[in-house]
């Protein structure tokens, strides 16, 4: 039975290399049904192929591999992680997944990945697998009530229960209070790992909200939503954001 594989990385060298190797290697075992460029399109790609393996980035701008294979819903794929920094393997081979490929990786050593997961059954296992990865990640991360934010040489030490979202805007991260917005060196990713995960929800790849400030859900078409916070801003959730919220939120 041939496997149904999606890759799932940033860079578009690294998604036709791989791409290249599955054909040349692997074609009567693995078929590559699809690619995304980020982990938000990641989630999407995966909720509509359905596929039995996934090729993931952990480095991606955005929503990194890591939280993206966190945020799968079930049934999920068996994930192979996909790194160039040995730092970053180790640390998802730690979290739970149970192979990774090193960039620049070669043909025997991505046959000997998917013979690993085959052996293991594949999707079969793959709930097992992310368990503790989901664990992990989804857990409660509470930081200190004060968020360090740089502005012009000073460091402002704002009231995380201020924080009504973060927003990535021009490259860079906004984080909007209800006192005012600071631009601040942090990354999404990087906020998203500090800040209490049951109260800030990844709305998209680019949107952090603070649950606590939101007032109303109103639903728009093709199942995506807006969270309209006490303030009055209207804040667009993607689809598949939208299905975790409300799972989530029991609604």
């Amino acid at each position: 039975m041939t496997a149904r594989a999606v890759i799932i990385d940033d860079e578009l060298p690294a998604r036709q290399r791989l791409g290249r190797l599955i054909r040349e290697g692997l074609g009567e075992r693995v078929t590559v049904v699809g690619e995304a460029s980020d982990g938000e399109a990641g989630l999407a790609l995966i909720e509509q192929e359905g596929p039995d393996l996934a090729f993931v980035d952990v480095q991606m701008p955005g929503m990194d591999g890591i939280a993206m294979v966190a945020h799968i819903l079930a049934p999920a794929p068996y994930v192979i992680f996909t790194t160039a920094h040995d730092r970053y393997a180790l640390h998802a081979f730690d979290a739970g997944a149970i192979d990774y490929l090193l960039k620049p990786f070669d043909a025997a050593r991505l046959a000997k990945a998917v013979a690993r997961a085959e052996s293991l059954g594949m999707r079969a296992r793959a709930e097992e697998v992310l368990a503790p990865l989901r664990s992990s990640l989804n857990s409660p991360r509470p930081l200190a009530d004060r968020l360090p934010v740089s502005v012009s040489g000073r460091t402002l030490l704002v009231p995380v229960a201020e924080i009504s979202h973060c927003v990535v805007e021009h490259e860079l991260v906004t984080v909007h209070t209800l006192k005012g917005s600071h631009t601040t060196d942090f990354t999404l990713a990087a906020l998203e790992a500090r800040l209490d995960t049951t109260r800030f929800f990844r709305a998209h790849r680019a949107l952090l909200v603070n649950l606590d400030h939101v007032a109303v859900i109103d639903d728009m078409a093709g199942g995506r939503a807006v969270l309209v916070t006490h303030a009055g801003e209207r804040l667009v959730v993607s689809r598949q954001s939208s299905r975790r919220l409300r799972q989530l939120l029991q609604v």
